[in-house]
């Protein structure tokens, strides 16, 4: 599969990460199927670009528990928001009824 020009490449910072597999289960749920498991020893799981279709799809950093583990290729700048206990009100969304 080619890959598409607004795609961001993405990566797992095996450092960071719990190795919860929590994205691995979303995106299987989701049947996009970009998160795997390597072959190798280690099981450890990694993403599939030619899959993976950040940023338009963003599942499995709203469920990942562990901050920094999903991280931009190229810049090493972390996606995986803060726990909700971090926020404070003054840096919520603004709520819209």
């Amino acid at each position: 599969m080619a890959k598409q020009p607004d795609i961001i490449p993405i990566k797992i910072d095996h450092d960071k990460c719990t190795e919860c597999r929590m994205c691995y289960v979303v995106c299987r749920e989701i049947n996009f199927n970009a998160v795997i498991i390597d072959t190798a020893e280690t099981h450890l799981h990694e993403i599939d670009m030619d899959r993976c279709v950040y940023p338009r799809c963003t599942v499995c950093l709203m469920y990942c528990p562990a901050d920094g583990s999903i991280v931009e290729s190229e810049t090493g700048k972390s996606l995986v928001p803060p726990p909700a206990e971090a926020w404070t009100e003054d840096k919520r969304w603004p709520r819209r009824a």
